[in-house]
């Protein structure tokens, strides 16, 4: 659970090299459930791909970790995300969840899911 907080903190900081580093070579980061650029993105480069982007299209954008669920390989971060984009219009205000998974340590993927409840179920538990 500490290695996730820490990647929201690298994310808000933006660090991503730091989060680059927690992840494994082959990391499979699986955000086909977001409203805005949906998309799956593999490797290390991808992850730096997926920053890029947000930078892009976002003003600022904050990730809010409002508890996490874990089983033995994985963990489920419940976020709070708000943010404000280039573009104008009002700001997001929203609570969605990324599951994460691991393998000896390493982060080898995440999912986003735009239902929490949704991520919970997927790996077993229940909110």
């Amino acid at each position: 659970m500490e290695v996730v907080r820490a990647a929201y903190e690298h994310l808000n900081r933006g660090d991503i090299e730091a989060l680059v580093d927690i992840c494994d070579d082959e990391f499979v980061m699986d955000m086909s459930e977001r409203v805005f650029n949906p998309d799956i993105y593999r490797g290390r480069d991808d992850i730096r791909r997926f920053y890029r982007e947000v930078r892009s299209a976002w003003e600022s954008y904050q990730w809010d970790v409002e508890g996490t669920r874990d089983t033995s390989d994985s963990v489920v971060a419940m976020l709070h995300c708000h943010g404000q984009s280039r573009k104008g219009g009002p700001p997001v205000d929203w609570h969605v969840a990324w599951l994460w998974k691991f393998q000896s340590g390493r982060a080898v993927s995440l999912r986003f899911y735009r239902d929490p409840a949704q991520a919970l179920k997927a790996v077993g538990l229940e909110q």
